[in-house]
């Protein structure tokens, strides 16, 4: 039996940031600023990653850093 971790899904939608069209598996949604971000822009490394599935709250880079949200591009 082999376990899956990380699965794909058939639920996507696009950055916030850059603009990928990316899975919602690997993004998600921040709980300060409310934004849907991709993995890069949500949790930057896969550390992070690994401690928001164990429960850490999913806050997003510039949350973390104390910056204003970045735009959404046009």
């Amino acid at each position: 039996m082999k376990l899956k971790v990380f699965q794909e899904t058939n639920m996507r939608t696009d950055c916030d940031v850059c603009g990928v069209h990316f899975d919602m598996v690997k993004g998600g949604v921040c709980d300060h600023c409310r934004r849907v971000l991709c993995a890069r822009h949500l949790h930057g490394s896969f550390a992070r990653r690994l401690l928001v599935d164990l429960g850490v709250a999913p806050v997003c880079l510039d949350c973390r850093r104390g910056r204003p949200p970045t735009d959404v591009p046009s």
